[in-house]
C-alpha cells in the first residue's frame, strides 16, 4: 500500500512572482507620469504686470539675465542655437510650449532675437513671464 503525505509535511512556498510584477508596473506608471521641472538657470527680476496671468505648463523655458545671455535647462546657448533647440522639441513633442523668463532690465533686442528664432523653430505662441501686480 501507498503512503499517503500528510498536509503537515508539506513545503509551502509563497509565489512572489505576481507581487513583484505589480510594484515593477507601478514603478514604470509613476516614472512615465512624473513631470520634471525645467528650470532655466537664472533667477531674473520679473517685470510686474496687470494683466499677468498663470499659464498652465509649458515644457520649454527660456532665460535672459540682464546681461543679455540666454539660458535653458541650465545651461548658457547663443541666440542660433535657440532654433535648433526649439525644432528638436517640437519633433519630440508636438505640442510644446514655451515661456521666456527675461529679466526687466534685460535688452529688448536680445528678447525679439529670441523670439525670433523660437517661431523660427516650428512655435508660434510664446508666452513672456511676469510678476502680478498687487494690489
Amino acid at each position: 500500500m501507498r503512503k499517503r503525505r500528510s498536509k503537515e509535511n508539506e513545503d509551502t512556498e509563497i509565489n512572489i512572482t505576481p507581487m513583484l510584477d505589480i510594484v515593477f508596473i507601478m514603478l514604470i506608471f509613476f516614472i512615465v507620469t512624473t513631470s520634471f521641472v525645467k528650470e532655466t538657470g537664472i533667477s531674473p527680476k520679473k517685470p510686474v504686470a496687470q494683466t499677468a496671468e498663470s499659464k498652465p505648463r509649458a515644457n520649454i523655458l527660456i532665460g535672459v539675465d540682464l546681461d543679455g545671455r540666454i539660458w535653458i535647462n541650465n545651461r548658457q546657448m547663443q541666440v542660433n542655437q535657440v532654433r535648433q533647440l526649439i525644432e528638436d522639441a517640437v519633433n519630440e513633442t508636438p505640442e510644446s510650449s514655451v515661456v521666456l523668463i527675461a529679466d526687466q532690465e534685460s535688452p529688448t533686442g536680445v528678447l525679439i532675437d529670441v523670439m525670433d528664432q523660437v517661431r523660427l523653430g516650428g512655435i508660434i505662441e510664446i508666452a513672456v513671464s511676469a510678476e502680478p501686480e498687487s494690489q
